[in-house]
């Protein structure tokens, strides 16, 4: 595995990191509990120490899965999670007023059967609520050793400008694929303002994979496509043709998965500390992680790049 030095925290975290959406059981069709709990143990053996979870991933249930599967592994794993954001019957309801903070951070400790989070993120903005509300109040949760670091998801550069106002911003984490450059420039200037980053959506919603060659019929209320727009027209045809790219890099290297190549394509940027990649099962979380073992070349790269930008110029 590959670490990275996550911002000005003082957290060194694998360029691999483990996500929870999927595993929290809404929204993504069948989950397992017993392939979740194998997937997590494969991710935590290759070497991953980052978790990244939400109280909005269905209604606290990821939190709960970890703090049940993680007994006695705490100490070596960076939590993060969020706040801000629920999920109640099937809806997601933003609240960033102190209260709110507060008592999730309380759910999420007990959930997650830790005594502080390493790094405790804004899921979204709250336009309802002025962020020095916000932002007090995770002052207090990290004076009283709840929090360790405050980070923020899903927020303009504007909007992070303005949270520095209140709070030290330690993290940030946006989307970020190569189905989806559109934070590339934010990235690049969080970075360079000392903040740790790391990206979700690193496999495209499961497209960059190669799994789907052909348009697939989720059930209602996937997030693969209520979320992410990549299986629908025009993007679902126009990846393809990223695909078929990538099918001829992963020939070059021996018949590669293209799920490695997508990843590695992400550790390969300067400005992505973290890239957060979901697994349901032992066989993906190791297939995952393999991208760890070895580098594209520039050429490459630069291939991969250009077909990127391309695709984003097309999608706009």
């Amino acid at each position: 595995m590959i670490y990275k030095t996550f911002g000005k925290t003082g957290l060194q975290v694998s360029a691999i990191s483990l996500g929870t959406w999927a595993i929290g059981g809404a929204g993504w069709g069948h989950t397992d509990e017993k392939a979740c709990q194998e997937a997590v143990a494969a991710m935590l053996d290759a070497g991953v120490n980052l978790v990244d979870t939400a109280p909005a991933y269905n209604g606290g249930e990821a939190e709960k899965f970890l703090g049940k599967i993680l007994k006695g592994k705490r100490d070596d794993l960076v939590y993060v999670t969020k706040t801000g954001t629920q999920y109640v019957n099937g809806t997601y309801i933003r609240d960033n007023s102190a209260k709110a903070v507060r008592r999730q951070c309380e759910e999420s400790l007990r959930y997650l059967d830790t005594d502080h989070i390493d790094v405790y993120l804004v899921h979204w903005p709250d336009q309802n609520v002025p962020m020095e509300e916000t932002f007090t109040e995770l002052n207090r949760l990290k004076e009283e050793g709840k929090i360790r670091n405050i980070g923020v998801s899903n927020f303009s550069l504007e909007q992070i400008k303005e949270a520095s106002c209140f709070s030290e911003i330690a993290v940030a984490q946006d989307q970020y694929s190569m189905v989806y450059e559109k934070e590339k420039e934010k990235l690049y200037g969080m970075h360079g303002m000392g903040i740790g980053t790391m990206t979700y959506g690193s496999m495209g919603a499961g497209i960059l994979s190669g799994k789907y060659r052909e348009k697939p019929a989720f059930d209602a209320g996937d997030m693969r496509t209520e979320f992410y727009s990549f299986f629908k027209e025009p993007a679902f045809t126009r990846i393809q043709e990223l695909l078929k790219q990538m099918d001829e890099i992963a020939n070059h290297h021996n018949g590669v998965s293209l799920s490695q190549i997508a990843l590695n394509w992400s550790m390969s940027k300067p400005y992505v500390d973290t890239a957060i990649v979901g697994v349901r099962s032992a066989a993906h979380a190791l297939e995952n992680c393999g991208a760890a073992g070895w580098s594209l070349t520039a050429e490459e790269l630069k291939a991969l790049d250009d077909a990127a930008e391309k695709l984003q110029q097309l999608m706009k």
